[in-house]
């Protein structure tokens, strides 16, 4: 599988954004339990966050983040990249890399 790396950015107001984080969490917990996600948080400016995840293509990848619903209610703009790790010790992150 390849790494990609995704930039959530909120694009409307928290008090719209925030009950639907619930929703948000449970997904990010399904992809981990698929083996997708390796690492998540929110940026520390609040203005989004990042997901580091594994999928075949790019396409697969953009179709799991398509499925947030945070981005899937319009509520979150993303950007995927591909990531090629190429230095650092990934499996003290991830034990399973």
């Amino acid at each position: 599988m390849l790494t990609y790396l995704v930039t959530l950015t909120i694009i409307v107001d928290r008090a719209i954004y925030e009950p639907h984080l619930p929703d948000h969490l449970a997904y990010l917990a399904q992809l981990k339990a698929a083996g997708h996600l390796l690492l998540s948080g929110p940026a520390t400016d609040r203005r989004g966050g990042f997901v580091l995840l594994q999928a075949d293509s790019l396409a697969a990848a953009r179709d799991l983040v398509e499925e947030d619903p945070l981005v899937a209610r319009g509520l979150d703009s993303y950007e995927i990249r591909e990531w090629r790790i190429t230095e650092g010790q990934p499996q003290q992150i991830v034990p399973s890399w």
